[in-house]
């Protein structure tokens, strides 16, 4: 059995003749104390049987998928059957404000209250049915109708599908072969006579609908133009009343306070190479890629600056959030919310006015692509842990 009379930590980047006293080279399942007393980790205990991968803990319940793919949420010993095939593939979460947890693995993406789950938003209708000409009151003209689907559970609105023009010399419009979709209605809009903004004509569960009545009624606007349900992404984050996702080189942030919500014409960063980290803190938001370890300054979505603080790649997964007193930082500690990750070969912490701190520069270096990573605290030691994948 080795004994160190005062252990200095682990060394892969020295030779192992070149080591000083009280230095190793590898340590597997050992603790280090409070004074660098090393002792062996403690084990585990058993929670249920079987494979389960991709565990996350939610708002009072926990998130795993078992045999093969099923996504469940446990509460005590009881698991509940939330999607019976999410797959094999990583699941990335993200808990919300008010309880619930969104879960996305590159192809299938939804919300979850432990209980049942939800699409990310609301879809757009896929087709508009047609619109003849009838009786009515309305003012002679060409007009545009555009589709909603409102959530009837919780009455939320997507975004519009659009028509084309069509000519109403009558007076009315009956609108057919509608896109109806369980669990939703229908929301129908209609411009004015040749004009370009919709108003609110009516709702329907069913297949057709009709408007007989007359221009003035149409006064409440559509307010959700050109809104999409979240894009189907990987690492995902919350940050100043906003869901942000990742979709290759693209980071997505849903519109503020309506995190099922996503204008992607405007409400995006593109990054020169695949995003691997998404870590808000409260300066701002760490983004990590492929290539870097970039930093984007701010508190405001358009205005965030953007800048390179770890030049090298950012290993998938590694993002932690910890709290900044916990981490040193020169001769002191961090301050605020703070972040630890593998950037450059190395851990990288990361404060909230952007600095890092390079924290195994010269001591450590890591050559993994994919880690699970997480931060906890061992008889009052802060332990950042990341598994290879």
């Amino acid at each position: 059995m080795l004994k160190f009379e005062n252990f200095s930590g682990i060394n892969n980047v020295l030779p192992p003749e070149r080591l000083a006293d009280g230095a190793l080279a590898a340590a597997v399942n050992i603790d280090v104390g409070l004074t660098g007393e090393v002792r062996r980790r403690a084990g585990f205990t058993l929670r249920a049987d079987g494979c389960h991968k991709n565990v996350h803990q939610g708002d009072g319940f926990l998130l795993a998928t078992r045999d093969g793919g099923e996504l469940v949420s446990i509460v005590g010993d009881t698991a509940t059957s939330l999607h019976p095939a999410l797959g094999v593939s990583r699941v990335w979460y993200c808990n919300l404000p008010d309880g619930r947890t969104t879960f996305s693995n590159g192809l299938i993406n939804g919300i979850t209250d432990g209980a049942s789950i939800t699409s990310f938003g609301i879809p757009v209708p896929e087709f508009i049915g047609g619109l003849t000409p009838v009786s009515g009151d309305l003012h002679p003209g060409d007009y545009q109708y555009q589709l909603t689907y409102v959530r009837l559970s919780d009455g939320l609105e997507g975004g519009p599908a659009y028509s084309n023009p069509t000519a109403v010399p009558d007076g009315g419009v009956l609108l057919t072969d509608l896109p109806a979709l369980e669990g939703h209605k229908i929301n129908v809009y209609l411009t004015g006579a040749n004009g370009e903004h919709a108003y609110l004509a009516g709702s329907t569960t069913g297949e057709a609908f009709s408007y007989l009545g007359k221009n003035d009624a149409l006064v409440l606007p559509c307010r959700t133009d050109h809104f999409r349900p979240a894009p189907i992404g990987t690492v995902t984050a919350f940050w100043r009343g906003r869901v942000l996702v990742a979709q290759g080189s693209l980071l997505w942030a849903s519109r503020t306070n309506a995190w099922e919500s996503f204008d992607l014409r405007r409400d995006f960063k593109q990054f020169s190479a695949p995003i691997t980290l998404i870590q808000p803190v409260d300066g701002g938001i760490f983004v990590g890629t492929e290539k870097e370890l970039a930093f984007l300054a701010g508190t405001e979505f358009d205005k965030l600056a953007y800048g390179c603080v770890v030049d090298g790649p950012t290993v998938l997964g590694s993002g932690v959030a910890v709290r900044g007193e916990l981490v040193q930082r020169g001769q002191s500690v961090g301050q605020g919310a703070a972040m630890l990750c593998i950037a450059g070969g190395g851990i990288v912490a990361g404060f909230s006015d952007g600095g890092v701190s390079r924290m195994t520069e010269g001591r450590y270096m890591t050559g993994v692509g994919e880690v699970a990573a997480t931060a906890r605290m061992v008889d009052g030691i802060p332990q950042y842990i990341a598994v290879p994948q």
